[in-house]
């Protein structure tokens, strides 16, 4: 595989996904910057050989939101971002919290368009980029107490999806991948206790692994899959291909 670019922004970066990554872009020859909140999350970053830089996207809103990946790449970039940052909100719509729901879609949502907006703006500066949002199959096929969760996908898959629109023809674009069961982070729990059910869901028969997901991120970065532009890869076993 080739790349025009060199450096990747993964924003969400010590989640399990976002760390295995690390390695794959690593190995192409590139360079993975990868933003964490807490002391252990950039210790998980430096184990897997990732550069660590300290961002909130949920602080994104604040004049100086941006102040440390701004510093971070003053001389230019980033040439990709590779976005897995999610909130969890789990409730029933009927008595759901307004407030919460309002705090969780200004951080999942609003803060995600204010991230995009300013990725747009420095790759527009280099005439090129290239911008993934991991998505969820709950966008396609939610679960009981996950509207909230899944409007929340939908709504961030149309910010990149209108990013990939609007820029392609100054060099941007971009790809949403939807997941389905993964043997990571949460998803690991959830294999535990439901893993006869999955089998039996998912045509494949099990859950993709963090390394699948991976490999597919970093195909979809390359300069092969530019042309896959502005739309969805679902990556989920054949889940939602089913009645």
């Amino acid at each position: 595989m080739t790349f025009s670019g060199q450096t990747v922004l993964i924003v969400g970066g010590s989640c399990d996904m976002a760390l295995s990554l690390i390695p794959f872009l690593a190995g192409a020859g590139l360079r993975p910057v990868s933003t964490f909140r807490s002391t252990e999350g950039e210790q998980k970053i430096r184990n897997a050989g990732g550069t660590p830089c300290a961002f909130a996207l949920q602080n994104a809103l604040e004049p100086d939101g941006f102040s440390t990946l701004d510093a971070l790449f003053q001389d230019g970039g980033p040439d990709y971002l590779v976005d897995f940052a999610h909130g969890n909100l789990e409730s029933l719509v009927a008595t759901a919290d307004v407030a919460a729901v309002g705090r969780y879609m200004q951080e999942n949502v609003t803060c995600r368009a204010a991230l995009v907006k300013w990725a747009s703006r420095r790759m527009m500066a280099g005439r090129f980029g290239r911008m993934l949002y991991v998505s969820s199959t709950a966008a396609a096929l939610q679960n009981g107490g996950q509207g909230f969760y899944a409007a929340s996908k939908q709504a961030s898959e149309s910010l990149y999806r209108g990013a990939g629109i609007e820029l392609a023809k100054k060099g941007i674009t971009s790809a949403i991948l939807r997941p389905g069961y993964v043997s990571a982070g949460r998803g690991t729990d959830y294999l535990e206790t439901h893993g006869d059910r999955i089998r039996q869901r998912v045509p494949l028969g099990r859950a993709a692994t963090p390394a699948e997901v991976a490999e597919t991120l970093l195909f979809l970065l390359s300069d092969a899959a530019r042309p896959i532009n502005a739309t969805v890869v679902t990556m989920d076993g054949g889940l939602t291909a089913c009645k």
